[in-house]
């Protein structure tokens, strides 16, 4: 029924109406071009396996299989090379597969189903957008959130203005794209950007479909759909701050990029730790 993907793996509970995309990184668990290229696929799968309602399901939620973390963020040593090289479309090509990873998610991939997010690790720039793109955030009490870009004098240019904003008052989401602050689950529970702490380690998909049980799908799917209608997202905003992204890495000082070379080095340190 569901395809094999070489970067994402797929559980699907037709007993609870629940399809789980869980991340399958090798390296530095990050969103490289081919992932984001391979997520089109998959997206375009899934509306056409779900459209006709032969299988039933009323929820999609997305986690890692990396113990530590949901996910990095941007593909730093894919960005530093194009950027040294001043490519231009590649990374405009990029940073639309991008948006449309996070508008496929934040549209419930044309479905009518409620998108949650199952964060058991750390969750930084485009890993926190693409958290942030879900109706619903659930995140294990390790869980750490960030947005680090402006490290190296760039932005989140992947839906975090847009989700943000949205989200949260405008106090508290400047401050998280400012600041560049750790921000941990409980944290962002208590400012609302989460909708609750598991605190069971190891058992996130347990808890995931506990949390499913407490509530009613006709009520999460309309609640979720009113509040879009509210506070409605087109996909041309998304392009419009993601091509004034790109504008800003073709415009980086050189002490902008040995930062951001100092952070390839560290992830690449770190790798290099967890193999051996």
């Amino acid at each position: 029924m569901i395809k094999t993907y070489t970067y994402f793996e797929i559980d699907y509970y037709p007993e609870h109406e629940l399809l789980l995309w869980k991340i399958k990184t090798k390296g530095i668990p990050n969103f490289s071009l081919e992932i984001l290229k391979e997520f089109e696929i998959f997206s375009a799968d899934l509306k056409m396996l779900f459209a006709d309602e032969s299988y039933p399901l009323k929820y999609i939620a997305s986690t890692s299989l990396h113990p530590e973390v949901y996910n990095m963020g941007g593909d730093l040593p894919f960005f530093f090379k194009n950027i040294i090289e001043q490519n231009r479309e590649v990374l405009t090509d990029y940073a639309h597969s991008c948006v449309e990873a996070v508008y496929n998610i934040y549209n419930n991939f044309g479905l009518p189903v409620v998108s949650i997010a199952l964060v058991e690790g750390n969750a930084y720039g485009g890993g926190f957008e693409c958290v942030a793109a879900h109706d619903i955030i659930l995140a294990n009490k390790k869980a750490n959130f960030c947005l680090p870009e402006n490290k190296f004098n760039l932005f989140p240019g992947m839906g975090a203005y847009s989700f943000l904003f949205r989200k949260l008052n405008f106090k508290t989401a400047s401050e998280i794209l400012y600041t560049g602050k750790v921000y941990n689950a409980t944290e962002m529970k208590e400012v609302g950007m989460i909708n609750e702490v598991i605190t069971e380690e190891n058992n996130g998909i347990t808890e995931l479909i506990k949390y499913l049980q407490k509530g009613n799908h006709s009520f999460l799917y309309n609640h979720y759909k009113c509040i879009k209608k509210v506070f409605p997202l087109q996909k041309n905003e998304l392009i419009d701050i993601t091509n004034s992204w790109v504008d800003a890495c073709l415009n980086l000082d050189e002490a902008s990029l040995r930062r951001m070379e100092l952070i390839i080095n560290a992830q690449n340190r770190k790798l290099k730790q967890k193999v051996s």
